[in-house]
């Protein structure tokens, strides 16, 4: 496995084992995950300490995490060629956080083809991006209607654990996660991606269970 795989998956992990147990995460959950995107792009760039520091914006925050969880559903859509047209603009609207405009494209391109489990996808997590990471009962209608047009498409099982970790339910991300690799092909692009934030997220787990356990000695 790459560097670069470690670098996502344990960054990412990172970012979401600390929103998930900090209070007020709703507030903190795109630029923390903004920050490991950044980190991530310096990584790229084959490092460079010689640089001044720069905090980020909050709008380079927000557009910074929409833009790493759209690519993952992107790389995890299975019927893009029928969705592109309505999802190319609505990802526009979405990583600019125009939320309500990309749900209302997203439902526009729904109401000609209601049996793409692509759009109801995407229109699951831009309600997800709208609360905050949040799985509302509208964004969880249409994860299910998306997985019940398409079992094995992952995006519906990701985005739910994610949400279940903000919700500070981590034995939920890795019940979730493990059931999309366990339907994943081998040679899918964002595989070594979520086995890597597995990975990381039961890594870091593991290490805050033992360290309860030798404070409790």
């Amino acid at each position: 496995m790459s560097g670069w795989v470690v670098m996502i998956g344990m960054g990412l992990a990172s970012a979401l084992v600390i929103l998930a147990f900090v209070k007020g995460r709703r507030q903190l959950w795109q630029p923390v995950l903004a920050t490991v995107i950044l980190a991530m792009a310096g990584y790229a760039w084959q490092g460079s300490p010689a640089l001044p520091s720069a905090p980020a914006k909050p709008i380079a925050a927000e557009r910074g995490a929409a833009e790493a969880l759209i690519k993952m559903r992107s790389d995890m859509d299975q019927n893009y060629g029928v969705a592109k047209m309505w999802l190319v603009t609505a990802d526009g609207f979405a990583r600019d956080g125009s939320y309500a405009a990309a749900s209302g494209y997203i439902q526009a391109g729904l109401r000609q083809h209601p049996e793409n489990a692509d759009l109801w996808s995407a229109l699951g997590l831009v309600l997800m991006l709208a609360s905050d990471g949040e799985l509302t009962l509208p964004a969880k209608l249409a994860f299910d209607k998306a997985r019940t047009l398409a079992p094995n498409l992952p995006a519906p099982d990701y985005f739910e654990g994610l949400a279940a970790l903000f919700d500070r339910k981590p034995d939920q991300t890795i019940a979730k996660w493990n059931q999309v690799l366990g339907r994943a092909s081998p040679k899918a692009k964002w595989r070594p991606a979520v086995e890597s934030q597995l990975a990381g997220l039961e890594s870091l787990l593991a290490g805050a269970s033992m360290s309860s356990d030798e404070k409790e000695k």
